[in-house]
């Protein structure tokens, strides 16, 4: 587990510099390394040392001139690991390391990685042993996932994270399709795990309900990769005949079965130097699951029909709303693929759990279909807001989308104007009832019959009716209540009684009037 601590250090730690000391300890307990260190890159070419295991507490911030250090020279221009092997070269550490009471001996290990982000040199990743034979433990391809994570890492600095303009796009408003927003604390934890994880080639699985936005993850995490110029495949597994599951995943060859009339390339080839996006994974039958796990595990397919195996190179990202916990339990899904792909799951919250997000959501939904219709813009009265932002939404942020969209057409249905070149303010009676359900639909024609209205009232007689909006609130505030007074007042018991956050518990409850407001801090 030592690999998902390492990641969950990017995810976790308040800032960079403990992500890097978080990492570094992870690396220090996988190899026989005395030393490690990460260096950062500074604009004049000096690198300083931003963390580090094994040196003297003065080499932090220490600064070396590549120019002058032909170990750290060469490795700033190396693309990968390198490994030093000429005792005549000098270590920039020595006499720094812990322990050592002079000059580390020249017959030593000693490796380096850089560490690119965005294409540029952000750092170096280093590890010295005085063992000649402490470093032979740790493969190239193990010190480049670490020292993808150290980039990933560096990327939390404010002049790295999101530079890029299709970086922002991932999860702006440009992006396609429902787009996770990022003001509640779930999904800026999710900006920080794409940050760290789209450089890595290491599987992911998305997990979420349906409608959370996982496939606009997953396009995050294509388009802030290395694999970014390459294709992005996707593939809905659920849709795809059990028959022809391998076939469309893994190719077939001519006559291979009834009506193979030629050869044809799988999805995976066809993302091989990108990435593959298998939604709805947990719906794939065994005998493909096999397959996949060898494309994960050797990066090899196998055509339907053929007899030998073909290299393949495609990051795969997978998203389910199934448990595949239960799913592995009941012999319905293969553990060892499981394991292949649980290496870091993002789990995307529901919308329940992030209310915060849902009036930028609205509005950004609300402009886009604004640009379709020619509108000047749209906007929504603070009682159509707050009915959206109080729905239940069990379909999520598809659900929002779809009834943003029916509120603004309906507006402009009543209005009976054309919609190009104004504004439309939707109204609370544009949106549907805010338990999220269907559409109130327009009424038919109807007939009254005599006496009708006057058996109606005597039924009613005695049971007053309360508006819908009145009983649900009623039914929020008691739970709400119930929830603070089992909990003692504490909002994060409460909200984990009540399936929520606590940030979100704690205003609702602010809200509803059960508990007061924080006070202004004392300084």
């Amino acid at each position: 587990m030592t690999l998902l601590d390492a990641v969950l250090s990017l995810s976790e730690a308040p800032a960079r510099d403990e992500a890097l000391q978080r990492i570094l300890r992870a690396l220090a307990r996988v190899t026989a390394a005395d030393a490690l260190s990460v260096l950062t890159a500074a604009e004049d070419g000096s690198v300083g040392v931003a963390a580090q295991i094994g040196l003297s507490p003065a080499a932090l911030g220490m600064s070396f001139r590549p120019a002058e250090h032909p170990r750290l020279r060469r490795a700033t221009q190396a693309a990968g690991p390198i490994r030093f092997l000429d005792p005549s070269e000098p270590d920039p550490y020595s006499g720094w390391l812990l322990g050592s009471h002079g000059e580390i001996h020249p017959i030593h290990a000693c490796m380096a990685v850089p560490l690119h982000v965005q294409g540029r040199l952000a750092g170096l990743l280093t590890l010295d042993a005085c063992d000649p034979h402490g470093l032979r433990g740790l493969h190239d391809e193990d010190a480049r996932v670490f020292a993808g994570l150290c980039a990933g890492a560096l990327r939390l600095d404010a002049g790295l994270l999101d530079a890029r303009p299709e970086a922002r796009r991932a999860l702006g408003p440009a992006s396609r399709g429902p787009a996770p927003a990022s003001g509640s604390a779930g999904m800026q934890r999710i900006e920080r795990e794409i940050a760290v994880l789209a450089p890595l080639s290491v599987p992911v699985l998305v997990t979420g309900e349906t409608g959370v936005g996982k496939e606009l993850v997953a396009r995050a995490l294509h388009e802030r990769s290395p694999r970014a110029s390459r294709a992005l495949v996707i593939v809905n597994c659920a849709a795809i005949p059990a028959q022809l599951v391998e076939s469309e995943l893994f190719g077939h060859r001519r006559g291979a079965f009834t009506g193979a009339t030629a050869a044809r390339a799988g999805r995976f080839e066809a993302a091989h130097g990108g990435t593959i996006f298998l939604d709805e994974i947990g719906e794939l039958p065994l005998s493909a699951q096999a397959q996949l796990l060898r494309a994960l595990q050797e990066g090899e397919i196998q055509p339907v029909g053929e007899d030998r195996a073909r290299r393949v190179d495609a990051r795969v990202v997978a998203a389910t709303n199934r448990d595949l916990r239960r799913e592995v339990a009941e012999g319905r899904f293969r553990a060892d693929l499981f394991h292949r792909l649980w290496v870091y799951p993002i789990c995307v919250p529901p919308l329940r759990e992030r209310r915060e997000d849902i009036p930028a959501l609205c509005e950004r939904f609300a402009a886009e279909l604004a640009a379709e219709l020619g509108a000047g813009r749209v906007d929504f009265t603070e009682p159509a807001l707050s009915a959206l932002a109080q729905g239940a939404w069990p379909g999520n942020v598809r659900e929002l989308k779809n009834a943003v969209e029916r509120a603004v057409l309906r507006r402009t249905i009543t209005e009976g104007k054309s919609a190009a070149g104004r504004a439309i303010v939707v109204r609370r009676e544009d949106v549907d009832a805010i338990d999220g359900g269907a559409p109130e639909r327009s009424p038919a024609p109807r007939i009254e019959l005599p006496g009708e209205r006057l058996r109606l009232a005597d039924a009613l007689q005695g049971q007053p009716v309360e508006p819908l909006a009145e009983a649900l609130e009623r039914a929020r505030r008691e739970a709400f209540a119930r929830a603070f007074r089992a909990a003692g007042g504490n909002a994060a018991t409460a909200g984990r009684l009540l399936g929520l956050s606590r940030s979100f518990a704690y205003k609702e409850a602010v809200r509803l009037g059960l508990i007061p407001p924080a006070g202004p801090r004392k300084r």
